[in-house]
């Protein structure tokens, strides 16, 4: 594997940092004035119910907010240390390309290379690289996107339930790759699994109703709800 650079000063201070951020659609609003610092080069985590407005969140943090709604409204500061990321979305993609053509002329090599810490990922994968990502089953596009992702090299990724479909053995998969890739790269991961969650979270926002309920490191967060939440 190959090693990863040590962080520089700047990169280990820098956060993606939110003030009164607002968010959301037409008259409605979904975010109701949320401040936050997410670490660089670690993984965030954003909990909460269905509806909570964990995928608006996502999406405010997202440059070209995924180019579609034109009555998506954001509002408030928002600091992004690095233009350049790359977006797993919830919604299926209307990708007509395939894995191998998004991939490049060494597509096998490189699903290899993501893949190396779940070989088994890998080969399903590349039996799938000749289909169009938009036509592969649902946890594996999934999947597909986030190895488009990692072979990019963008270095925030945001994550939008990217657990949706997978089986199990494709859950462990996912969580062994996010794994590596936090110390290579600024993760923020929207899902309820809770399992996953705890496996590679390094920082946990918790959202109900527009609102942020909690933020802490997991130990915290897992450990010591009841406490925390009392005292909010």
């Amino acid at each position: 594997m190959k090693a990863v650079p040590p962080a520089s000063r700047k990169e280990r201070s820098a956060v993606i940092q939110a003030r009164d951020l607002g968010a959301g659609y037409g008259p409605r609003a979904v975010l109701a004035k949320l401040s936050f610092d997410l670490p660089w080069r670690r993984a965030s985590v954003v909990l909460g119910p269905g509806g909570s407005g964990k995928s608006t969140l996502l999406r405010a943090l997202v440059n070209d907010r995924l180019g579609d709604g034109a009555d998506f409204w954001v509002r408030g500061q928002l600091t992004l240390p690095v233009s350049a990321q790359a977006v797993v979305p919830q919604g299926r993609p209307a990708e007509s390309r395939t894995l191998g053509e998004l991939l490049g002329p060494d597509a096998r090599q490189t699903l290899e290379s993501v893949w190396a810490c779940a070989p088994a990922a890998a080969v399903r994968l590349d039996r799938l690289r000749e289909r169009p990502v938009a036509l592969l089953p649902e946890g594996l596009w999934r999947l597909a996107l986030l190895t488009v992702a990692i072979a990019n090299k963008a270095p925030l990724v945001l994550l939008d339930e990217p657990e949706v479909g997978l089986s199990g053995d494709g859950v462990r998969w996912l969580a062994r790759r996010l794994l590596m890739l936090r110390a290579e790269r600024t993760v923020v991961l929207v899902t309820q699994h809770l399992p996953l969650a705890r496996m590679v979270a390094d920082h946990v926002l918790l959202l109900d109703e527009g609102m942020l309920v909690d933020q802490a490191p997991p130990r915290h967060f897992f450990d010591e709800p009841e406490l925390r939440r009392h005292t909010c």
